[in-house]
């Protein structure tokens, strides 16, 4: 049998669960999944000869989408991996991931890029894409590279691991070789000049500098400057874009005018920068540092709105773990970033108690809008011809997060101490069941992302 033909999963049938929004108006859901693929929705479908999974009442949402994580694998499993990581995508109701490798071995050929494949295929739980790197080195091989990578990730600001770019010649080279390979950019959003400059005049040779002070050194400036280089290279080269972890209201603004404009760009944010802000500096010291850096609770509702109408696509974690005593280094030497993807669901679920998105929408941007944000078919409903990805959940159930109980090895949570509802209860991976009652039932089993095919520039 060749791999086109070969299911992409297992058989189940999904009873008595509870559509979703959740509530009175809920109904009960059926669901016939087979060789992976739902292949039928409703309250009346049978599943005769087919593994029964009874979902008890629980509400059913389709296996969530996270477009942006770190597990540090190959070259730093110490500090996560794909095994922890993947664990934790489970634990967050994440079906899909979209793989970030910001430490060497970078990914800057085809053969690099099938060897990491090849390794996370052995290793993960979850189905991954992974991002190939966009710098110069990568260059002669982007087109190569195209048919396995959603997509090449540029920093053009510089983030743990990796440096930004000061040669506006060479961001443009990047885009105009990304638009001849057919594959989209996906831009860390910082302008390095200006980061630079904060870092002297903010941080550098000052001793009592703490974290209070990371919105400015990484300021909404240098976000919205780089943003607006980014799409200037959209304009000129043709290049598809999409903006990582979008932390302000004046870079979501240049996003949306950038769209209404009819360019291809689409964009996503994290659940920190909608749920966390700047004024939790004390409370969360380093823990509360990430890049870019969460700003002001002004910011968060601008993101909310922008996800609302929107103008944002998605919500991705950027889960990128540290182990807690690199947290708590002096704040100029500890290390930018905090996990979530093991929380995802659940934060988002919170976003709905508070009134700050709605429930579709919620839904929504860690689903199919990430999907979509992505050009990955088959990905985020619950729908006939989708992959079989569900999560069943009980919206009122409530738990305390405590960060040494989550997968991650970093064992801490920005959210220590908080009461979250929406934990899921039971994922499947295409047709699958993978976790159940706080447990993993599979150690790997992930496959690579089906892709788009790559949309060549042609000069």
């Amino acid at each position: 049998m060749s791999q086109a033909t070969a299911p992409r999963g297992a058989a189940l049938f999904i009873e008595n669960a509870a559509s979703y929004p959740p509530g009175p108006q809920s109904t009960r859901v059926n669901l016939r999944i087979r060789g992976g693929v739902i292949e039928a929705v409703g309250p009346e479908i049978t599943g005769e000869g087919l593994p029964r999974l009874d979902a008890q009442g629980l509400t059913a949402i389709p296996g969530l989408v996270d477009v942006h994580v770190h597990f540090r694998d190959p070259g730093l499993e110490h500090i996560e991996g794909w095994n922890h990581g993947s664990l934790g995508a489970l634990h967050g109701g994440v079906t899909s991931v979209v793989e970030v490798q910001n430490n060497p071995p970078l990914t800057t050929s085809r053969r690099a890029l099938e060897e990491r494949l090849e390794h996370v295929r052995s290793r993960s739980r979850v189905d991954f894409g992974c991002l190939a790197n966009l710098v110069e080195a990568s260059l002669p091989e982007l087109a190569a590279m195209a048919p396995l990578t959603p997509a090449y990730k540029c920093f053009l600001g510089g983030s743990t691991g990796l440096g930004g770019v000061l040669d506006d010649a060479l961001i443009g080279r990047l885009f105009e070789g990304a638009a001849h390979a057919g594959r989209m950019v996906v831009a860390h959003c910082e302008d390095e000049a200006t980061l630079q400059r904060d870092k002297l005049a903010l941080v550098d040779g000052n001793p009592n500098a703490t974290v209070a002070l990371h919105h400015l050194a990484r300021s909404t400036e240098a976000e919205a400057i780089s943003v607006a280089t980014a799409i200037e290279c959209v304009r000129k080269y043709g290049t598809w874009l999409h903006v990582y972890h979008v932390s302000s209201g004046a870079a979501a603004a240049l996003i949306r005018r950038a769209r209404a404009e009819g360019l291809p760009v689409w964009s996503s944010t994290g659940p920190h920068f909608l749920l966390l802000s700047c004024e939790w500096a004390e409370r969360l010291g380093n823990l509360l540092k990430v890049n870019p850096s969460i700003k002001t609770p002004e910011d968060s509702s601008a993101l909310c709105a922008a996800l609302t109408a929107d103008e944002i696509d998605s919500i991705g974690t950027d889960h990128a773990p540290h182990p807690l005593e690199y947290k708590q280094r002096a704040y100029a030497k500890s290390p930018s970033g905090m996990p979530s993807v093991d929380l995802l669901w659940p934060l988002t679920w919170e976003l709905v108690l508070r009134g700050w998105l709605d429930a579709q929408t919620a839904l929504d941007v860690v689903t199919w809008r990430a999907a979509a944000s992505f050009h990955l078919p088959k990905k985020g409903r619950l729908a006939r011809g989708y992959d079989g990805d569900v999560v069943l959940f009980d919206p009122s159930a409530r738990f305390t997060v405590r960060g040494s109980e989550l997968p991650s090895r970093s064992k801490w949570s920005a959210y220590e101490g908080w009461e979250l509802r929406g934990k899921p209860e039971v994922v499947v991976r295409r047709g699958e069941v993978v976790w159940r009652d706080g447990a993993a039932l599979v150690d790997a089993g992930g496959r690579p992302l089906e892709l788009e095919p790559p949309r060549p520039r042609r000069s």
